[in-house]
């Protein structure tokens, strides 16, 4: 049965599309370092890589002990047990694989997550329907998986139950989904499936999954001499590939091939054209980023230089504003643009002022039109390899306004010397 029909077989509940939120990143990265992995491990054949099929990230390899590996990625920012209820969807998901894949071996199935792991606090009335004390009680059952131990009986009984009442919740319907196959599954069955589960509970981030990435890239049989320096443009265009094909309609439009990745080693050594030119992929991280400055742009300048013109402060106000507008035209491009002018000029003011809390109106002045300058260099490099509309020097020093006027940048911070 092919991957196609097995996903039309049944009417089930449909989980390839998520919000493309702060935990995407992490789905692309351990993406890219799964396929990498595998290339790597299969000189002679083919592997095939997609992203939102199946799973959140899917591998298909003839050379591997199961032709399919479905995982899925997530960034988690509370504790998880095996009762929480983003685990329980996961569960549920990961049963209507298994039954369209007919309990078949060619599929094998992982949960890799950055998360602490919570005991499953399991309520009297539950434990009583089970045949149990009537009394509540913490168990470690996901803490036991992930560590790959063998669950007692008791805790083999409780897990069964909290997934079956977790399919069924979602499945009221019994004319969707497998709700008589999973009610004709025995108890040993059930524990022998989650058993077979890869459980990897993590407190990986994405710098240290880039960085893994990063490495791979490095020790891939395509890297080359000529690839130094460019590791990052390599995993940048794999991560963008993987996106972009993740919208497909088709399956095997979604589908990132080995040979696909050779492509990728090989035309990045050639340059890109206007039209090769990639989105950075700095605006994933955009929103990453904390705030914690809440002042606006004039009581920024207000707090270092009291008596600053306030005829330049509407000026400076009106930079911002249209500033603004042109983030909203293009607010993937712009989140990217704002990235990258805040390291950039976030670094020249460590590296060059000390701080202080009193500037005059011309240090402040010249303090913009610094930064101003450093984004515009800064930016002009970057268009080398990634797809930004031309912007002249207001349009750069908008940008920085915007940064200050929203809780990024401060002017107390820094230091300008007589």
């Amino acid at each position: 049965m092919t991957a196609e029909e097995c996903a039309n077989s049944v009417e089930h509940i449909s989980r390839e599309a998520g919000d493309k939120t702060k935990g995407f990143r992490f789905q692309k990265l351990r993406a890219a370092i799964r396929f990498l992995q595998r290339v790597q491990e299969n000189s002679d054949g083919q592997v095939h890589c997609a992203m939102e099929l199946l799973e959140d990230s899917v591998l298909y390899d003839g050379n591997s002990e199961s032709l399919i590996s479905g995982e899925e990625n997530k960034y988690y920012g509370s504790r998880i047990s095996f009762n929480s209820a983003a685990l329980k969807n996961t569960l549920v998901a990961f049963l209507d694989l298994y039954f369209t894949f007919v309990r078949s071996g060619d599929l094998k199935l992982g949960v890799y997550a950055s998360a602490e792991i919570a005991q499953e606090r399991i309520a009297a009335d539950f434990r009583q329907k089970l045949g149990l004390d009537p009394k509540q009680k913490h168990y470690d059952i996901l803490k036991r998986l992930t560590r790959g131990e063998d669950l007692d009986d008791e805790e083999k009984l409780v897990a069964f139950a909290i997934v079956k009442t977790e399919y069924f919740k979602q499945y009221p319907d019994t004319s969707k989904g497998y709700r008589a196959l999973l009610e004709g599954m025995a108890q040993p069955e059930f524990s022998a499936f989650i058993k077979s589960i890869d459980w990897t509970l993590t407190d990986e981030s994405n710098e240290s999954l880039e960085a893994t990435a990063l490495h791979l890239v490095r020790t891939c049989r395509f890297f080359n001499h000529r690839h130094r320096g460019l590791e990052q443009f390599i995993l940048s265009a794999l991560l963008d590939g993987l996106e972009k094909r993740s919208g497909a309609r088709a399956i095997t439009d979604r589908l990132l091939s080995t040979d696909s990745l050779k492509n990728i080693f090989n035309e990045i050594l050639l340059g890109p054209t206007e039209d090769e030119r990639t989105d950075d992929p700095a605006w994933d991280e955009w929103s990453e980023i904390e705030k914690s400055d809440f002042r606006n742009l004039s009581e920024k300048i207000k707090a270092v230089c009291p008596d600053f013109s306030a005829q330049i402060l509407k000026a400076l106000a009106r930079s911002c504003s249209l500033a603004r507008g042109v983030e909203a035209e293009g607010q993937r491009e712009m989140k990217a643009l704002l990235r990258r002018i805040l390291d950039a000029c976030e670094l020249h003011l460590l590296t060059n002022h000390p701080t202080s809390s009193a500037l005059t109106q011309k240090q402040v002045l010249d303090m913009i039109e610094e930064l101003a300058k450093v984004a515009e260099h800064h930016v002009a490099s970057l268009r080398g390899r990634y797809r930004y509309a031309l912007r002249d020097a207001h349009s750069i020093k908008g940008a920085v306004l915007t940064l200050f006027d929203d809780c990024y940048l401060a002017f107390d911070e820094v230091e300008v010397e007589e």
